[in-house]
């Protein structure tokens, strides 16, 4: 009942403030990547309007009412509560010049109808795709992984005419979506068909690995802009950055001067990113969240990064080591997308770490496919794996 209170009153202010200075909304929605081509986006447009992004987790029908209104999160906070309404009220009746001009939003889909109900709080202008899996994270919540699919898509569905869908034209499942939708469509990606393609793509390597970065061209209409970027690198990260060029081109902004805007972007905590270890090592962090596609990107890169490294004799790569974790929140398609890995990881490990009771399931088919037994070790957390 007390969230059903808090959702509702939430709502209301939430309107109320979007009335009274009318933002332009771009909400990003997916089943990975969506965290950072919200970034991209807003390094893409911030040097040219007054944009803000939402932060942290606060997505939902909880956090992103709560962006719109500047409030704090206030949990089970009584009077940080009454804060943000006070606060709300303020913003109402008092117009502040500070207001942003532009939201980039992000939509989380972790419960049916939640992109339906985030869409039609804040009517977005531009919706963005990142990627939608084949069996995405979250799907536990749903009857089956056809209608959590769905549900990303209604945020191109509910667009209105005069608005834009910024679409992944990689993803079969992102790209169909312009069929459902009444919206201009731009899409981005490597496939020369997209709007804005990438092309060109590689890494940057040199013998400080923590600055591994890469280089890329993005391709629009007949025109072309090199790209070149330190300490990000990935095609995640080349995607999450076309978007950025694609959002901004909707706005009708220059392609140099996006790619120039780009070129102040930052990861977020945990994104792909080289750390230097112990004893002449390296470790690739990528642990955010783990779903298949986006294991399957990062053990696609690890390939490129650690192939780089031989051919151009930067770094003698003796033992390659994978430590993965349980992908979590796939209901009844977990043991299915765990045993998949398998040929994967197998390909690119030396020696496998685990983490968590589904990994098991992905150590069985490893031994199936002829992986060395003294060479896993198998934890039930990470703490147990640490020690």
């Amino acid at each position: 009942m007390k969230r059903k209170i808090l959702k509702y009153l939430l709502w209301v202010l939430a309107k109320l403030t979007l009335w009274r200075y009318r933002p332009l909304i771009i909400a990003v929605a997916g089943s990975t990547g969506k965290s950072s081509t919200k970034e991209a986006i807003y390094y893409a447009l911030k040097n040219d309007f007054k944009v803000a992004r939402s932060i942290s987790n606060l997505n939902t029908e909880i956090g992103l009412p709560l962006t719109i209104i500047n409030g704090y999160d206030a949990k089970n906070n009584i009077f940080l509560w009454l804060v943000n309404i006070i606060k709300t009220l303020f913003l109402v009746i008092f117009k502040n010049k500070n207001y942003p001009q532009i939201w980039v939003l992000e939509m989380s889909e972790d419960q049916p109808g939640l992109i339906t109900y985030l869409s039609k709080l804040c009517h977005p202008q531009i919706g963005v795709l990142s990627w939608i899996s084949e069996t995405p994270v979250h799907v536990e919540f749903y009857p089956n992984k056809e209608s959590l699919q769905e549900e990303i898509q209604q945020l191109i569905v509910l667009l209105p005419s005069s608005g834009t869908a910024v679409l992944n034209y990689d993803n079969p499942l992102c790209l169909s979506s312009r069929e459902q939708t009444k919206a201009r469509v731009i899409t981005y990606g490597f496939d020369n068909n997209s709007t804005v393609k990438i092309s060109d793509y590689s890494l940057i390597l040199n013998e400080n690995l923590s600055q591994t970065g890469m280089k890329l061209r993005f391709e629009y209409q007949g025109s072309y802009v090199p790209f070149k970027i330190n300490g990000v690198f990935g095609k995640a990260q080349a995607y999450a950055l076309a978007s950025g060029v694609a959002v901004g081109l909707a706005l009708n902004l220059n392609l140099v001067h996006l790619v120039e805007s780009l070129s102040e972007y930052k990861l977020l905590k945990a994104r792909t990113h080289l750390i230097k270890g112990i004893k002449n090592t390296w470790i690739l962090e990528d642990s955010y969240n783990s779903n298949p596609d986006a294991l399957r990107a990062s053990l696609d890169l690890y390939q490129d990064l650690v192939s780089g490294l031989k051919e151009e004799k930067i770094y003698p790569v003796k033992r390659r080591i994978l430590v993965l974790g349980d992908m979590r929140e796939l209901g009844k398609y977990s043991e299915g997308a765990h045993r998949l890995m398998a040929p994967l990881i197998k390909e690119n490990a030396d020696i496998l770490i685990t983490v968590g009771p589904k990994m098991k399931m992905v150590v069985s088919e490893c031994l199936k496919l002829g992986f060395p037994q003294e060479n896993i070790y198998s934890f039930e957390s990470s703490k147990e794996a640490g020690q």
